[in-house]
C-alpha cells in the first residue's frame, strides 16, 4: 500500500464470512451423512469422526474471527473506509502503511508480522487499542460480548491442545452452557459434544427455539459480529 493512502477494508469483512459459509457447510454435510458405531453396520461414517470434522471446522472459525479482527483494526488505523463511508474516527494521525499500523499497534517499531503477533484473541486488548486510538469505533461491539469470544477461545483451546489448563478451561465452558446436574459433565464431554448440543442459553431465544447448536450459534454470532465491526 502506498505510504499516505488508506487500505481498503470491506473485502478482509467478506473473506471471513466466506471461511463462515465454507465451514458450515462443510458440517453440514458431514452431519447429512449416514451413520455407523459398528464395523458390520452399513456404509457410513463413525460419529466421533463427524465430531472431530465439527472440531476443526470450528477452530478454523475462530482462528479467522482472529484474523478478521487483526486485518480489520491495522486497516482502520490507516485511515481505511468501507464501501458504504464508514470509519473509526481516529483520535490524531493515522498510519501512513499497514506496517506502520502494526508498529503503532505492538508499539515495537521492529514488529514482524510474520514473527509475532497481536493479542486479537484478548477482545479486552482490542477494544483498549481500539479505545486509544480511536474516538469512536465499531469494536465497541466486542463490549458486551467479550465473554461468548473468550468461551469460544476456551473450545478452540481444548481442541489444539491436550494441556490441564485447556480442560479446566473449557469444563468451565461447558458447565456456563449446559448447566449440569451439581456441575459435573458426563466423562467423555469434549468438545464436539458441546459444539453439537443444541443452545440453551447466552445465544438468545430464537436461537433456543430454532433449536441450533451451539456451532451453528457460534457461527451466526460472529457473522453478526463482524458485520457490526465492518459495516457492509
Amino acid at each position: 500500500m502506498p505510504s499516505g493512502r488508506p487500505a481498503k477494508v470491506d473485502h478482509v469483512r467478506d473473506a471471513f464470512l466466506s471461511e463462515i459459509a465454507a465451514a458450515t457447510s462443510l458440517v453440514a454435510a458431514m452431519q447429512a451423512l449416514p451413520t455407523k458405531v459398528r464395523p458390520s453396520n452399513n456404509p457410513g461414517i463413525h460419529p466421533k469422526y463427524v465430531g472431530q470434522v465439527v472440531e476443526l471446522a470450528f477452530m478454523g472459525v475462530v482462528a479467522s474471527w482472529e484474523e478478521f479482527i487483526e486485518r480489520s483494526l491495522v486497516r482502520f488505523l490507516t485511515g481505511a473506509r468501507t464501501n458504504n463511508g464508514y470509519r473509526p474516527t481516529l483520535k490524531a494521525g493515522k498510519a501512513d502503511t499497514i506496517q506502520h499500523a502494526y508498529e503503532l499497534l505492538s508499539l515495537d517499531p521492529d514488529y514482524k508480522p510474520d514473527r509475532s503477533y497481536l493479542k486479537v484473541s484478548d477482545p479486552k486488548w482490542v477494544r483498549k487499542v481500539a479505545d486509544f486510538y480511536f474516538s469512536a469505533h465499531s469494536f465497541s461491539a466486542l463490549q458486551n460480548t467479550s465473554d461468548l469470544v473468550k468461551h469460544a477461545n476456551a473450545i478452540r483451546n481444548r481442541v489444539a491442545h491436550d494441556s490441564k489448563k485447556c480442560k479446566v478451561d473449557f469444563k468451565a465452558t461447558a458447565v456456563h452452557f449446559i448447566q449440569p446436574a451439581n456441575g459435573q459433565l458426563k466423562q467423555g464431554y469434549g468438545a464436539a459434544s458441546l459444539l453439537q448440543a443444541p443452545v440453551q442459553r447466552h445465544f438468545g431465544q430464537q436461537a433456543i427455539q430454532q433449536n441450533k447448536t451451539h456451532f451453528i450459534a457460534y457461527c451466526d454470532f460472529f457473522r453478526d459480529l463482524a458485520s457490526k465491526i465492518v459495516p457492509p
